[in-house]
């Protein structure tokens, strides 16, 4: 079910609703969360127990109307200077890379960041990882999404199809391994060549999502 990057006016309120109006303008990520569970009180929505995902869980932006469940704890207000795509784009793609890069990856000026993965939230990794001061190598399969990762603020680019081994040219290029590495597609062999990437006491965040049969992928934990 599509439709889970959406942004809009508010039409109408439930009862219970307390800082929301008609009329509003707003966004939201992509998975709500409750705000009273324990996940959400430590500050991490996104595994949220009772979870609320548009165009996943319910209907997403698709769909004309789009009720939005736990309205209090996930709009977000939007300036009247930014427009609904923009701001669609913001809610998913945007904010997972900025979690995974900036957060929970920890990257800074002068580090080394391996971006496996260039469709939307690869790219705004790379161009988090940028604005962060960061140098970023960028891996895909295909010539125009790098040549896209470049343009976004990539220092290098790989084509996975056109090296003999993807690992051994990023541990080159960043010479001895990216100081954090970005699965931004959700495969077994991007997860262990993402891993392998790294030197040591390097960090991985896993962004992409598996798909049910790979959702035990064989990872390289030791050197």
């Amino acid at each position: 079910m599509p439709g889970h990057e959406l942004a809009g006016t508010v039409t109408a309120v439930g009862k219970h609703l307390k800082h929301w109006q008609i009329g509003d303008r707003v966004t939201l990520p992509f998975v709500c969360g409750c705000g009273g569970c324990p996940q959400c009180l430590s500050g991490n929505h996104q595994v949220c127990d009772h979870q609320f995902q548009p165009g996943f869980t319910a209907w997403g932006s698709f769909a004309e109307y789009v009720a939005i469940r736990y309205a209090d704890v996930n709009l977000v207000r939007l300036p009247e200077t930014m427009d609904f795509v923009t701001a669609a784009s913001l809610g998913c793609r945007f904010v997972t890379a900025f979690r995974a890069v900036a957060d929970q990856g920890r990257a800074s000026a002068g580090e080394w960041v391996v971006i496996f993965g260039c469709g939307g939230v690869g790219l705004s990794a790379i161009m988090i990882a940028n604005a962060l001061g960061a140098r970023v190598v960028a891996v895909d399969i295909t010539d125009e999404k790098l040549a896209l990762a470049r343009a976004v603020g990539a220092a290098e680019t790989l084509n996975g199809r056109a090296v003999d081994n993807v690992v051994a040219a990023v541990h080159d290029l960043s010479s001895g391994g990216a100081h954090v590495s970005v699965d931004a597609l959700g495969h077994p062999q991007t997860c262990f060549d993402a891993i392998s990437s790294l030197r040591k006491r390097g960090r991985h965040v896993q962004v992409g999502l598996f798909q049910s049969e790979h959702r035990h992928p064989r990872c390289p934990w030791t050197a």
